[in-house]
């Protein structure tokens, strides 16, 4: 699993860049209820399939587009639970934000004890180095910043950058009862599954999964503002850690992409633009079984620009149909 970029076509090994933390104010009603138009389907079909058919090597690939509310206007696969490397870190913002909802900036409650235990699931995997690093950077850390770094908002090393995700998923219970806080929130979020820390080996206990279309009404609640037990000032927290580079015609806009070179090799992008015309919510998940010839890197960075090939192009199609 590598650091995530704040755009698509920028990878990075060991430091995330700072985001921008600006407020969001909620749009009016009529904006988040209005539905996204529709792309040409059978043009956009032959063109994500073109470019699944060049990359080849076995590659699996779900997508969704669509608005803040209803179904998706453009759908391929995007029931199948798929790996989520990092993208499922959005989830675990919201449980982490809700749980300590007007507290954001106090510390947060439980790293010292998660922390202090080499063996403890969470850090058990680090070298002591790694270990060392990630208590001087989280122990006493305030909510706000341990839930900045885990989404790669705030500057961090690779390992404290997935560190905090484990230290979240340790004070919210561990996986197991992370899953059934992200399951109970929703239920389009009933096939989301996390159940490993981050860093550890895939096959260990499974992969943390979930399909794209529950990634895409995570997005679209948290375009609309409307997410069950989120009240308005954690809203903001949750979209001040998910706010990237605006684009200049697209407008504001929000994700969280996640990527992973162990097998299978899978990246994933997902967020949502807040247009002019209203949100637009995209998720491309692309796996491949194995490397190919060239090895693992070459392998791992093609697939990335595939996925991201496929981003802009459902992004696009849905852009260019509201003009």
């Amino acid at each position: 699993m590598r650091t995530p970029a704040q755009s698509w076509s920028r990878r990075r090994i060991l430091y995330v860049s700072a985001g921008v933390a600006i407020p969001v104010f909620a749009g009016s009603l009529l904006s988040a209820q209005r539905a996204a138009p529709r792309p040409d389907a059978t043009q956009l079909s032959a063109l994500v399939e073109g470019l699944l058919r060049d990359h080849g090597q076995g590659i699996e690939a779900s997508l969704w587009l669509g608005g803040d509310a209803g179904a998706g206007v453009f759908e391929r696969h995007a029931s199948v639970p798929r790996p989520t490397a990092s993208a499922i870190k959005s989830f675990y913002l919201v449980e982490l934000f809700d749980r300590f909802a007007g507290a954001l900036d106090r510390p947060l409650p439980g790293v010292e004890g998660a922390l202090a235990d080499d063996a403890h699931a969470a850090i058990s995997h680090f070298t002591p180095e790694q270990r060392a690093e990630i208590r001087r950077e989280l122990n006493g850390a305030t909510v706000r910043r341990v839930g900045l770094v885990m989404m790669g908002t705030a500057p961090a090393s690779n390992i404290v950058y997935n560190a905090a995700a484990n230290v979240t998923t340790a004070v919210l219970g561990g996986p197991e009862a992370l899953t059934a806080l992200i399951r109970k929130r929703d239920a389009a979020f009933a096939a989301v599954s996390a159940r490993r820390y981050m860093l550890r080996n895939r096959r260990e206990h499974g992969d943390n999964e979930a399909p794209a279309i529950a990634l895409a009404a995570l997005y679209q609640r948290l375009a609309a503002r409307r997410l069950a037990g989120i009240d308005a000032t954690t809203m903001d927290g949750i979209h001040e850690a998910l706010r990237r580079r605006d684009d200049p015609a697209l407008g504001r806009h929000y994700e969280k992409s996640g990527n992973l070179d162990s097998d299978p090799l899978s990246e994933v992008r997902a967020g949502w633009y807040d247009t002019a015309k209203g949100p637009l919510v995209y998720v491309v998940m692309a796996t491949q079984p194995i490397p190919g010839p060239a090895g693992r890197d070459a392998s791992s960075q093609q697939l990335a620009k595939t996925a991201d090939a496929l981003a802009r192009a459902i992004v696009q199609a849905g852009w260019a149909a509201t003009r």
